[in-house]
């Protein structure tokens, strides 16, 4: 696995499962990340949390991340996940701040404990040959920076590359992420670093790599109902015009969406799931919070699939207009 020159999706809960994954790859992404997925699971042979692993050969490559704090329990997760599923990359996650991975010891809990963290990245690489990466948040707390000490931890370890999400914990999602902290542990490691955070548009992608010098990019929350934005920035960073996305497109998208969650999951779970996924596609549209609205209130996908049908082709402020994300292709837009 070579992590340089590469847009990855980012592992999302609840957001980066087979299907939407299937459908960023499909539209230009150049390697994906499963949602996070708990060691402890593994351990105790939990049959949820194993189904959170499978994924199809046309995801390649793909990356299984993992968090937890048990040294032991983290390397026989990372082994077993080798031998029964052999993702291309095993990526432990040291910077979720959610409360209850954090409250566990796990994710961004591990920032506070430099020696637990260096236990668990060594187990992990000792215990797999597949390549082993680490994400990270830059500190605890605002201006606490400790990301160039755990990334040169993780490089001695024998890790292949580190994510940085330039915030601390206790920013959560807010406020600016300090892209200048990426590039500081560009300058400190030898090893690829993935830079990641406040990548909204292909502008975003390419001022980027220019101020940190970073070896590849992750993509994550502006992926929300707009899976075409890899495309998007692999035509920019070419130097390639962008064509804009017409509503007949990006409602052959959506319906593809919806027919596929359906395939792989059933009708109820699919019901439930694809609602705030289609309210993502809607953002910008006339008449959004309305037609959330109806959304949210639907009980089928046939039902869902009425609504999206109807604002897509029907709005007079729609019909035969462009408008929003901006894709390379309609061919591209629609592959799944």
């Amino acid at each position: 696995m070579d992590f340089r020159q590469k847009i990855f999706l980012a592992p999302m809960a609840g957001i980066t499962e087979t299907v939407f994954r299937s459908l960023c790859r499909g539209n230009g992404a150049d390697a994906v990340m499963s949602e996070m997925v708990s060691a402890e699971g593994i351990y105790r042979q939990s049959k949820k949390t194993r189904a959170l692993l499978k994924f199809k050969e046309e995801e390649r490559p793909i990356g299984i991340q993992i968090f937890g704090s048990h040294p032991g329990h983290m390397a026989y997760c990372a082994a077993s996940i080798e031998e029964h599923f052999r993702p291309d990359f095993i990526d432990l996650n040291s910077g979720c701040p959610a409360l209850k991975v954090v409250k566990k010891n796990g994710g961004a809990a591990l920032l506070r404990n430099a020696s637990l963290f260096e236990k668990i990245v060594s187990g992990i690489v000792k215990s797999v040959s597949t390549p082993v990466s680490v994400k990270l948040r830059s500190g605890w707390s605002q201006g606490e920076w400790i990301d160039t000490q755990f990334a040169k931890i993780a490089q001695d370890c024998g890790a292949s590359a580190v994510i940085l999400h330039p915030r601390s914990k206790t920013m959560g999602f807010g406020g600016r992420s300090f892209w200048e902290r990426i590039g500081i542990v560009k300058s400190a490691v030898a090893i690829p670093v993935i830079g990641n955070g406040d990548i909204y548009s292909p502008q975003d992608a390419m001022s980027l790599y220019n101020q940190t010098g970073c070896d590849s990019i992750m993509v994550g929350r502006a992926a929300l109902g707009n899976p075409w934005i890899f495309d998007h920035i692999k035509r920019f960073l070419s130097g390639m015009e962008p064509s804009i996305l017409a509503p007949a497109s990006r409602l052959s998208v959506i319906l593809r969406h919806i027919e596929c969650y359906r395939g792989e999951y059933g009708e109820k779970k699919a019901v439930n799931e694809l609602k705030k996924h289609l309210a993502w596609y809607c953002k910008g549209l006339p008449h959004a919070a309305a037609l959330r609205g109806d959304i949210f209130r639907a009980t089928t996908l046939r039902k869902l699939e009425e609504t999206m049908k109807t604002a897509f082709q029907t709005d007079p402020l729609l019909k035969g207009e462009t408008y929003g994300t901006q894709c390379p292709s309609e061919h591209s837009a629609i592959a799944l």
